[in-house]
């Protein structure tokens, strides 16, 4: 948000409070200094929303004031010209203070805000703010939206997952500020992350760990975690990457399966210890009540078995 502070010179301390109590609020703010009578109020106050010039590119005029605050009492056609100018703009144009109030015809009074001190001031932008927000929020998830359909993609979970699988970083990106949750599913109820870890893909995983993605939601086909997935495929980037993000290493599949068992059944040293080192337990049994250890030891994996011993020995 961008407020512009009208106000005469005599009223310029505060302005300056004013100033810093909205900058606070992280509001920028513009101040525009007049005498009473100035007659060149009217070409300076046009000239901050860039309607005096009419080469001025749209995205000039975007960043021109969101609201307007009056702190001084000016003359009546000044006042009856701004509650033309907020009628017309839609714009919201708040009075601040009892005596700013002189001058103001009784017919234009609903064109303004009234505000008495800064408790009421401050309270008025905090609610305008997250409505700012929301409707900064809207506007980007319009665009990304257009944006997608411009590119020939629609605007589907179908589309995001294959662009999940495919690592298309920029249209996934606009899918999420299109509203789409990281945490979606495709229409076998593979969640997002698990699709990039099926794939390998280690940007479109990060991105999505970034973006807020559950990092142990369970696929319905196989019900595996993303971490079981990345084992499965052999991607030992990707599951560090997960494990450092706070993966839980120890959670089962619908086989009953963990990770370290698949990772021992595979023969897989290198991701053994990745996991052990995770602090993954290799007595965890699965569905046939085999554990990872026991694996290891019924098919003579000494290696597996030896880092078994360094990282987790088994109790007695």
């Amino acid at each position: 948000m961008k407020t512009l502070l009208i106000h005469t010179v005599k009223d310029n301390k505060i302005a300056d409070r004013l100033s810093s109590l909205l900058k606070e609020m992280n509001i920028i703010v513009e101040n525009l200094s007049i005498k009473s009578h100035n007659e060149k109020f009217f070409t300076q106050f046009i000239a901050f929303f860039g309607l005096s010039d009419s080469e001025r590119k749209d995205e000039e005029r975007a960043n021109a004031p969101t609201h307007v605050i009056i702190l001084s009492a000016l003359s009546k056609r000044w006042f009856d010209f701004l509650a033309g100018f907020s009628c017309g703009s839609h714009l919201p144009f708040i009075i601040y203070g009892q005596e700013t109030i002189t001058g103001i015809a009784e017919e234009f009074a609903s064109c303004f805000t009234f505000l008495h001190n800064d408790a009421s001031l401050q309270m008025f932008f905090n609610a305008e703010n997250e409505a700012f927000k929301k409707q900064e929020a809207a506007r980007e998830t319009l665009k990304a939206q257009k944006t997608l359909l411009q590119m020939g993609i629609s605007v589907t979970g179908e589309s995001l997952s294959q662009c999940v699988s495919e690592g298309r970083v920029e249209e996934v990106s606009l899918f999420l500020t299109a509203g789409f949750s990281p945490n979606a599913r495709n229409k076998s109820g593979v969640p997002l992350l698990n699709i990039a870890t099926r794939t390998g893909n280690r940007e479109i995983i990060r991105f999505l760990i970034m973006a807020g993605a559950q990092l142990n939601l369970q696929a319905d086909d196989r019900g595996t975690s993303a971490l079981i997935d990345g084992v499965m495929g052999n991607y030992i980037d990707p599951v560090n990457d997960l494990i450092n993000a706070g993966a839980d290493v120890n959670i089962k599949s619908k086989d009953g399966q963990t990770a370290l068992v698949v990772a021992a059944g595979a023969c897989n040293e290198k991701m053994v210890e990745a996991l052990l080192k995770a602090g993954a337990d290799p007595d965890i049994s699965d569905s046939l009540g085999v554990s990872a250890r026991k694996y290891a030891k019924l098919f003579h994996q000494n290696a597996i078995i030896r880092l078994f011993d360094i990282y987790n020995p088994q109790k007695e």
